[in-house]
Order: C-alpha cells, then structure tokens, then sequence
C-alpha cells in the first residue's frame, strides 16, 4: 500500500511539472517576435543581415516592409539578396536565426569552418553621414514612427499656430478703435 501511494505521488509530481512547463513555455513563444521583423530589425541594426533566416520569413519582410523603409533605404535590395542566396542553395530551414560566431566577415557557422553551404553576409552599401544621423534619432525599429511622418507633422502644427496668431491679429486690429 506504502508503494502505492508513493508512485501516485511521483506520477503527479511528474504531471504536474510537465503542467508547469508547458504554462511557463507558453507566454515566452507569445512574447517572441515575428521573424520577418526580425529579418527586418537584424538590417536596421547595421546595414546588414548578420543571421540565416528561412526563405518564408525573407519573403514576409518583403512583404510588410513599410513604404519608407522599400522606398529610401536599402534594405529591400539587402533582403531579396539574402533571399535569393538562400533559394540558391542556403539554409532555408526553421524560422530562427542560426547562431553566427564568423568573425568580422559575419559568416554563419563555427569560424573556420569548411561547410559548403556557409555563405557570407550580404553587406549593404556604406552608410550615409545622413543614414548614420537617422539611426541615432531611435528609428531602428521595424515599428518606429517613419521620420516623413514626423516632419509632415511638424510643419502642419507650424501651420495651424501661424493660421491661429494672423486670425488673433485680425480680432485684434478689428476692435480697435480708429485712430483720428
């Protein structure tokens, strides 16, 4: 009876830290990133993509790239070009980013190594001293707010208080009295 009672209790034991984990596993795969934007983030960081992806998240940064982002910088090129390096014969496999430890080249795999299927980073071009200024502004994220935007803002608020002190200035001159 003795026995008994202690295997029902290591079986509950068991499920119940089988229970746990899996609650505890759950809310960190909802806190993880889509991995086209982590594509996305990884060439904002530097220019470049450092990691691996799988052909299916370089296809969706593709596709939910912002306007700004296609249009006035590099990275769409950057990205087709990883995707298309990664359709010749790269990894495409899993969603995550394979470990790089390639030293300043930024090669995936163990440094030195002589697998056929390690491909070098694609490299941006050089940054502008007007891309570097923008990158120190805290817009690399893939979810910041593009600077167009910002400065359309601006202007329209410079607008709107330039409009708002000529029709003060129009109340005002009307009530005063005439001079004579």
């Amino acid at each position: 009876m003795h026995r008994r009672s202690a295997a029902i209790v290591a079986v509950l034991a068991l499920l119940t830290g089988l229970v746990l984990a899996t609650v505890s596993a759950a809310p960190a795969q909802a806190r993880q990133r889509p991995c086209w934007e982590r594509v996305i983030d990884d060439w904002l960081d530097d220019g470049t993509i450092n990691a691996t992806y799988s052909i299916r998240c370089y296809q969706q940064a593709l596709k939910n790239m912002n306007e700004d982002l296609r249009d006035y910088s590099g990275a769409g090129d950057a990205i087709d070009a990883a995707l298309q390096a990664a359709l010749r014969g790269g990894s495409a496999t899993g969603g995550t980013p394979s470990g790089t430890t390639g030293g300043a080249t930024g090669e995936s795999g163990p440094a030195g190594s002589t697998d056929p299927n390690r491909r070098p980073t694609i490299a941006a071009p050089t940054r502008s001293p007007y891309q570097v200024a923008l990158g120190h502004l805290g817009t690399t994220s893939s979810d910041s707010i593009p600077i167009p935007l910002l400065v359309l803002a601006g202007l329209g608020s410079l607008l709107l208080v330039s409009a708002g002190g000529l029709a003060a200035h129009k109340r005002l001159a009307a009530r005063k009295p005439p001079a004579g």
